[in-house]
């Protein structure tokens, strides 16, 4: 084991370097004074931050994709965690079927289930909000399904069936048992979800108009014809919103808590 301890040191500092490089620069160049994206930067400034704290169409983007992050995050798991308890515990005819299912937008492409849902919209009329609630919702509840299957799979059924054969109600059993123990998925699972419907992109450029653009949308938008670090400092800011997400998920659970799906 010692004879590879300082390749494997080289190769997990480079591949620690190759992940973490394209947020540095990025962090980076988001102080830069110039008019230009420049790393390193030549010099250190707040300036572009001001401008997107001051920059009511960002601001609006924000407001949006925090919004809709966090319904969709609700929506999503009242969804997904009676579908996960009626699979694993009802033992539905097809439940493996019904899982598959509901983790399928994993391995489609995002830009497919954005038309499709485009054309789906179409026909309901759903407001930009709620089509994007939809959206997103469709998007993310296999990151939740699959920690609170995981959590609920290696829990053991008798606590459940003893608190029924005590005398308490399906409600009791749901709320006092079942859920303290879905929690640490159900936790891990939700802020994975906010997370990603942070992040989408293909759902929101579709579904989104001009009152509901949401921030990737808007980032792309400013692009088309600016290139100045705005687009840097606003990145960070998104970022930012990531890591106090992470670290809260770190700080109430912890890494260790959280590694039940590899196991």
């Amino acid at each position: 084991m010692n004879a590879f301890s300082w390749p494997m040191r080289i190769y997990l500092c480079v591949m620690t370097t190759f992940l973490l490089a394209p947020i540095l620069i990025i962090v980076a160049a988001a102080f830069t004074p110039g008019e230009f994206v420049a790393f390193p930067p030549q010099g250190l400034s707040l300036r572009w931050f001001r401008k997107v704290l001051a920059d009511p169409t960002f601001m609006q983007a924000i407001w949006n994709s925090l919004r809709l992050a966090c319904v969709s995050t609700l929506f999503a798991a009242l969804l997904a965690v009676p579908a996960t308890l009626a699979i694993v515990r009802a033992r539905l005819p097809g439940g493996r079927l019904i899982q598959a299912f509901m983790l399928s937008p994993l391995s489609l492409p995002a830009i497919i289930l954005a038309i499709g849902l485009l054309f789906l919209n179409a026909k309901l009329g759903l407001s930009s909000f709620w089509a994007l609630v939809a959206g997103h919702s469709v998007v993310i509840i296999p990151y939740i399904m699959r920690t609170v299957f995981a959590v609920y799979t290696s829990a053991n059924p008798e606590i459940e069936q003893a608190s029924a054969v005590h005398g308490a109600s399906p409600a009791r059993v749901f709320f006092h048992v079942t859920l303290p123990l879905l929690k640490p998925g159900l936790m891990a699972g939700g802020i994975f979800a906010f997370l990603m419907s942070l992040d989408e992109v293909a759902v929101s450029l579709l579904l989104s108009n001009t009152r509901t653009t949401t921030l990737p949308v808007s980032i792309l938008s400013y692009l088309v014809y600016n290139h100045d670090p705005a687009v840097a400092a606003v990145s960070t800011l998104q970022i930012l919103i990531a890591v106090v997400a992470l670290f809260i998920l770190e700080r109430r659970f912890g890494v260790r808590n959280l590694m039940f799906t590899s196991r």
